[in-house]
């Protein structure tokens, strides 16, 4: 019976990191792109410094994107060109962010991430919407491509949107219900 729980801890704690995601994030013209984002929980985003100058990603405060730094926020520091800044974001929330470098938040340098599902009427410059500080730098799951062109190219979803509730494509969640059922196999399920 021992093996059994073991088996089955061991896929509860895998499969989510291996059906995670990374996105990229590209600073084009000084102004990020994409400028909203929707991942999945436990997904990575990427901010890979391709531009001329020096940036930084700043979590804001919550509520219509704004350039003041959230107290206890994430903080990339200074990325110089050909660094980057990666951060997992394991639960569902609303997260805004800034270019923390000079007047770039001034110019536009905004953006948001909607960790799972989108709050219905999701508009990042409306007061309703909410932030929280998540996860830890990192990087993982799905190859993504850095682009220097206004759409990022990103592997697997074009569209920057999960698949599902959870962000599983029907191969992922084929996948996971495929090995779910071999470890039950295994086990005597």
């Amino acid at each position: 019976m021992r093996f059994d729980i073991t088996a089955l801890a061991l896929v509860a704690f895998i499969a989510p990191s291996v059906l995670a995601k990374t996105w990229d994030v590209n600073v084009v013209n000084g102004l990020f792109s994409p400028q909203e984002l929707d991942i999945a929980p436990g997904d990575t985003v990427n901010w890979p410094n391709n531009d001329g100058a020096d940036h930084a990603i700043v979590e804001t405060n919550a509520g219509a994107r704004t350039c003041n730094s959230k107290a206890g926020g994430f903080n990339s520091g200074r990325k110089m060109k050909g660094q980057a800044y990666s951060r997992v974001f394991p639960t569902a929330g609303v997260v805004n962010y800034k270019d923390g470098i000079g007047a770039n938040c001034m110019k536009g340098a905004t953006g948001t991430i909607f960790v799972g599902p989108r709050p219905t009427g999701a508009d990042p410059n409306a007061s309703s919407t909410t932030s929280s500080s998540m996860g830890t730098a990192t990087s993982s799951g799905a190859t993504t491509t850095a682009s220097s062109t206004a759409q990022p190219v990103v592997t697997p979803s074009p569209t920057n949107k999960p698949n599902s509730a959870y962000g599983f494509s029907a191969s992922e969640n084929a996948l996971f219900l495929g090995a779910a059922c071999f470890v039950g196999a295994l086990v005597g399920f």
